[in-house]
Parts: C-alpha cells; structure tokens; sequence
C-alpha cells in the first residue's frame, strides 16, 4: 500500500512538473509573437510620405537627395543662376525666389529651394536642397529640355506617369484641388512632420505634370 501511495505521489509531481514546463514554453512562444507583432506594425506605420530616404531626384540618372548642395546639379550640366549666389539664407530658414536652376543654353528647366540647416548664416552658392518643383499644369506645356532630362523621383514616378503610379507608392490622399477649367487636379500628401510633402499635379488627360516635394527636417 505505501508503495502505491509513493508511486501516485510521484506521478503527481511529474505531472505538475510537466504543467509548469509547458506553461513557460507557451508564454515564451507568446512572447514571442507579441514582440513580433509589435515589429510588423512599427513597419506599417513607416509609409512612403514619412521616410526621409524618399526625398530625392534623379536627373540624368543622378541622385540628388535633400540636404545635397545644390551646387552639385553642375554634375548633369546645370547651374543656378549667377545672380543670387551671394545672397544670405538665414540660419535654418529656406528662400523662396532664389532657386531656379538652368541648363547650359540658360533655360530654366526646374527650381530648387535653397535651404540652410545650419546656425550660421550662409550664401545661397552653399545651400542645400530642400525641395524641388518641376514641370507644368499641362504636360504638353512642358519644354522638351526638361523631359530630356528624365527626372524621376520616389518610386520611380516621373512626369507623364499616371495617377495610379503615384498611389502605388503614396496611397490615396483626400488632401486634393481640381482647377476645372484648367482640367488639372493637384494631390498633396503631407508628412506627420511639418514641411516635409510631396505634391502631385495631374492634367486633363491623366498625365503627372507636375512634381513638388518639400522637405526641411531631413536633418533632424
């Protein structure tokens, strides 16, 4: 009989032995697949709109990212114009007016805007890009000096690309204007940041016409 009893005593303990063991095993497996699921939602929130890596243009196959010198556009054959080179950015500020680019016969072919991220006052011929407008509200408007610069931007959208291009990257956005009589819908998608977006023009037969980013925190 007391070996009986010593027998289903020790079934007892190996039985609650096998519980605890398996509970923990089940807990580091949840642990697991709550760490997991934490990771993949940190993913989905990091869109398009938000990544700083996504601020950039290629022109003739040449990258040219935010916060790049804007002298640097001399690598495809541009130059910024000769008469606002010495004037003053203030510090961390950006200047309207004073970033249409040209091409060797002088022609403007898209503008930059000259942005200084520094707490320094600085030259416009030593500012950084922060941000691009190129193109027209028409795409048959567009002079051909531009387009044969092939400039492309995130997502390889470039001018002539559809609407449905841009959502593949961007997603929708409800942030639109249409100029009816013009026949041209903008579509702007703007950043949790502020000054950091991208807008898109689309004429009236479906074409991205025009290209606008912005982005001024890229440093932060």
């Amino acid at each position: 009989m007391k070996n009986k009893k010593l027998l289903l005593r020790l079934i007892a303990v190996l039985a609650l032995m096998l519980i605890v063991l398996t509970g923990c095993g089940n807990q580091k497996d949840v642990s697991s697949k709550e760490e997991n699921e934490e990771e993949v939602v940190e993913k989905e929130e990091v869109s398009a709109i938000n990544d700083n890596n996504n601020y950039f243009i290629i022109i003739d196959g040449e990258k040219f990212n935010a916060g790049d010198k804007i002298s640097d556009v001399s690598k495809v054959g541009l130059k910024q114009s000769s008469k606002v080179l010495d004037q003053e950015v203030s510090k961390n500020t950006y200047m309207i007016g004073a970033g249409s680019i040209y091409n060797s016969d002088d022609k403007i072919v898209c503008n930059i805007t000259p942005f200084n991220p520094t707490d320094d006052k600085i030259t416009v011929a030593d500012a950084v890009i922060g941000g691009i407008d190129i193109g027209e509200y028409q795409y048959d408007k567009i002079p051909q000096e531009v387009l044969d610069l092939n400039i492309e931007v995130c997502g390889g959208i470039k001018l002539g690309s559809s609407y449905d291009d841009v959502k593949e990257v961007f997603g929708e956005t409800e942030d639109t204007y249409t100029a009816e009589e013009l026949g041209y819908t903008k579509y702007t998608y703007e950043s949790e940041e502020i000054y950091r977006s991208y807008e898109f023009t689309v004429d009236k037969d479906g074409k991205v016409s025009e290209i606008q980013w912005r982005n001024l925190v890229f440093n932060h």
